[in-house]
């Protein structure tokens, strides 16, 4: 039997629908919706077409009397760690909360992996019903061809995300490697960006899209090469942090304030210099994962994306580009000399970050 065959089978069985003649007419209804991304969706739009999924499944039951709608969190965060899921459930809490039940309006858009047994179990308890598109109606919690249902959607949510996610790494992996193509992000310290043409798709460069470039930025530069120069002599990098603050040399935070919000304060710190010195992309080509995330939910990035925890990666998993694609401020060899000293970044026993070595072992 096909997978389709399997989900066919399984809506044919699902318990009858009441007849509207027999329903409980005036339901009140709360509506959940979900979307990942705030930068690449119109909420609008999402939020419409949810909720008009979730109004025709309970057209003749009652209507919806409250909305609850999470914009940039990923389904693999729990309910408790979305805000607007979060929040039904604390109103769910509350005898005087104003609506009978909960309708969704797909799924996936709603549940990942085994999130929904834990939130229709405890929405039950509360004498909450969902409804599901995918069931029909209510979601029956004793009803075997329910529960066989729930996990074969649970299954299917899971395996899209992987899916995505491995598609997605693949493709960035190869446009870092092959293209050499600036994939988004804060520029480093001492690089401006630029317009790098038109879009290697042709749909989306018939939409007028460009791509970007890394290009020095003439104010900060300079001091990229300067400390690279300075610490390949062999001086600390604690001495290179209080020259740099005693000459007013711009810092990250000073010099690009919208890219670095993330930055409180406008001076020099150690951890800044020692990013700087370990960052390969200096040498002209261009470097993807170099950082990635553990886990999801909160403490991560803003707006869903890459959820979870911001770590570094070991230098193995970093992806270098195979040729130098943007102007280099420091070679190869002065890079190597600025790192060969010490370990950066998990950068290996040998202590070494020249991006020959890891271009050959490619």
């Amino acid at each position: 039997m096909t997978h389709t065959d399997f989900v066919t089978a399984l809506i044919e069985r699902l318990p009858p629908q009441r007849s509207r003649a027999e329903s409980v007419e005036g339901l009140r209804f709360a509506f959940y919706g979900r979307m990942s991304t705030v930068g690449f969706q119109d909420p609008d739009t999402s939020r419409g077409w949810q909720r008009a999924v979730a109004e025709e499944l309970i057209d003749g039951f009652g209507r919806i009397t409250v909305e609850f709608f999470d914009a940039g969190r990923s389904r693999r965060w729990s309910w408790p760690e979305r805000r607007a899921a979060s929040a039904l459930l604390a109103a769910a809490e509350d005898p005087d909360r104003g609506f009978d039940a909960v309708v969704v309006g797909e799924y996936e858009r709603a549940f990942h992996g085994d999130q929904f047994w834990d939130v229709v179990r405890r929405l039950h308890e509360l004498g909450v019903r969902v409804w599901l598109p995918e069931a029909g109606g209510p979601v029956e919690l004793d009803s075997p061809v329910h529960q066989a249902l729930m996990v074969l959607l649970g299954a299917q949510a899971q395996r899209e995300v992987a899916r995505a996610r491995r598609r997605a790494l693949a493709a960035m992996a190869g446009q870092t490697r092959e293209q050499g193509r600036y994939l988004g992000g804060r520029p480093p310290y001492g690089y401006m960006l630029a317009d790098g043409g038109a879009h290697p798709n042709r749909e989306q460069a018939g939409w007028g899209r460009r791509v970007k470039v890394l290009v020095p930025d003439p104010r900060t530069a300079p001091w990229v090469g300067w400390m690279f120069a300075e610490r390949a002599k062999g001086r600390s990098v604690a001495s290179l942090v209080r020259e740099l603050s005693e000459r007013g040399a711009p810092c990250p935070s000073a010099s690009d304030p919208g890219r670095n919000g993330h930055r409180s304060r406008q001076r020099w710190v150690l951890r800044t210099v020692l990013a700087i010195l370990g960052n390969p992309r200096y040498t002209g080509r261009q470097v993807w994962n170099r950082q990635g995330t553990t886990g999801h939910g909160e403490g991560g990035r803003a707006g869903g994306r890459g959820s979870g925890r911001v770590r570094v990666n070991p230098v193995g998993e970093w992806v270098f580009s195979e040729r130098v694609v943007h102007e280099t401020l420091v070679d190869e060899e002065t890079f190597d000399g600025g790192n060969a000293s010490r370990t950066l970044f998990g950068f290996g026993s040998s202590g070494t970050a020249c991006p020959r070595c890891f271009i050959t072992s490619l």
